[in-house]
């Protein structure tokens, strides 16, 4: 089977990043296209074949490029595919990847972090910055249209959790397989060491909440590391205490260290699915979540972590201080995390894959969907 894979961008490394590298070891032959490519921001992808649209040329700085954000549909659509006699394209798409036009009899499968959050989740995306929601309105509206159309000519939709199947089906009105990311779990060390602080892995962006973690630890004088960054940054140090340190960008050696020594790794927004909080149960330490989303799919409180039910800083603060008094042993922590290792994600991907070669080998059209 001869396979293409296409990303909205590789501008950073995020979870949906990682699970792109996880498809391009499963496919090392297969180029990987994208609108825009930074290798000093991604420089994992240094040795892949990866192709990039018209939209390159432009830039490849992330702030500059999500303002280009009209010029994505064209971009995936005006993409050439059609001489390299694929017959599966795989788009991993929260953007629009999923543009993309397979050549004819290909199948598409679009594995989905989430349908545009900025088009969908509008009140969610734009929590502070109202005035932006109200300008961007008719940009919004007809990008939503296309949004449609693109789905459509979807053939199989892959979701990364439960939510995200709902919002796919929501959204689009289509079914969707569940096939959850990847976490590679033999890179997380456990260890009896401690830092005494609890931790927040994660980019500085609104929807995720990250304010909560601050406001919580700073009233109750709890020690808290933030690792990450974004524009949220200068707003949350405003309303830190002194108990709360941002450490900005870490390696991943830094973050799994970290991971393993902190009290409880701290997840305060409803994430698509996340992939932190398995990390920290890979490490041997108990996620506190809020429950909602794929924190749901992953956590059960006081077996393999805490959850809080409101998202305020008293709920969570409740939850922390849980974390604190009840101990989850570190075995069954690790236990949990490998249910969501890389090889179940590649057996699960491959299942789906034995699925579409029927449909090639039936001669099923690229527009009609195919029930196995």
């Amino acid at each position: 089977m001869n396979v293409a894979l296409v990303h909205d961008y590789l501008t950073e490394m995020g979870g949906a990043e990682r699970v792109v590298l996880a498809l391009t070891r499963l496919f090392p032959d297969a180029p990987l296209y994208t609108s825009v490519y930074d290798p000093k921001a991604c420089p994992e992808f240094a040795d892949r074949d990866v192709r990039t649209t018209f939209m390159q040329r432009l830039t490849h700085r992330k702030t500059v490029t999500k303002a280009l954000f009209p010029l994505f549909p064209a971009a995936f659509g005006k993409l050439d595919l059609a001489g390299g006699g694929f017959d599966v394209v795989i788009s991993s798409s929260s953007g629009f990847a999923h543009h993309v036009r397979p050549p004819a009899n290909a199948r598409h499968i679009c594995y989905c972090h989430n349908p545009p959050r900025f088009l969908w989740q509008t009140d969610q995306y734009f929590r502070s910055r109202p005035t932006a929601k109200r300008l961007l309105r008719p940009a919004l509206d007809r990008l939503r249209r296309l949004d449609c159309e693109a789905a459509g000519r979807v053939d199989s939709y892959v979701a990364n959790s439960s939510t995200v199947a709902g919002r796919i089906k929501e959204t689009y009105g289509r079914d969707s397989e569940i096939i959850h990311p990847p976490v590679d779990t033999s890179l997380y060390e456990v260890t009896d060491e401690r830092s005494g602080r609890f931790l927040v892995v994660s980019r500085l962006l609104g929807y995720k909440r990250i304010d909560l973690a601050v406001e919580a630890a700073t009233q109750s004088e709890l020690a808290l590391d933030v690792i990450g960054d974004g524009p949220e940054r200068s707003r949350l140090e405003r309303k830190a205490g002194s108990t709360v340190r941002f450490l900005g960008w870490c390696s991943d050696a830094n973050v799994r260290h970290a991971l393993a020594r902190c009290t409880a790794l701290v997840l305060p927004g409803a994430e698509d699915f996340g992939l932190t909080p398995v990390e920290a149960q890979a490490s041997g330490r108990p996620p506190v979540a809020f429950a909602a989303g794929g924190a749901l799919e992953t956590v059960r409180d006081g077996e393999t972590g805490f959850l809080f039910l409101e998202p305020t800083p008293k709920s969570l603060t409740e939850a922390l201080q849980r974390a604190v008094t009840h101990d989850i042993a570190a075995e069954r922590l690790v236990v949990a995390a490998r249910r969501f290792d890389r090889s179940a994600f590649r057996t699960r991907l491959e299942h789906l894959l034995e699925n579409e070669v029927t449909c090639i080998d039936r001669g099923v059209r690229t527009s009609d969907p195919c029930h196995g």
